[in-house]
């Protein structure tokens, strides 16, 4: 199956040749206009085929199906009890004010 690319001018000059051809080999004719791509002439069953493709729904693709199971588990919403928060407070330094850089620097002036 080859493809043909044709100005409208000429599709107009020579119509029944055209859609013999359409017809007999199943190439499809894209024909333009000023240069650029306006609408692609087609055999009726092979756009039939087409059209049939389209409605039909496809399955998603297996990465895509992975991450959507994965999503919901990447940030689970878990209830943490106040206690929890209260051990971790007394691991921290004291002085620890939250900002990285300068907690993580206070740690080394000790010496």
């Amino acid at each position: 199956m080859s493809t043909q690319i044709m100005p409208v001018s000429d599709l107009r000059r020579k119509t029944s040749d055209v859609l013999n051809v359409v017809r007999e080999t199943g190439d499809a004719v894209y024909i333009t206009q000023h240069g650029r791509p306006v609408v692609v002439l087609v055999d009726y069953e092979r756009y039939e085929q087409l059209l049939a493709q389209a409605q039909t729904p496809t399955a998603p693709a297996t990465s895509e199906v992975a991450t959507a199971e994965q999503k919901p588990y990447l940030y689970p919403n878990v209830p943490v009890p106040y206690s929890v928060f209260e051990g971790l407070s007394k691991v921290l330094p004291e002085g620890y004010e939250g900002d990285a850089l300068a907690d993580s620097e206070s740690l080394y002036d000790g010496d």
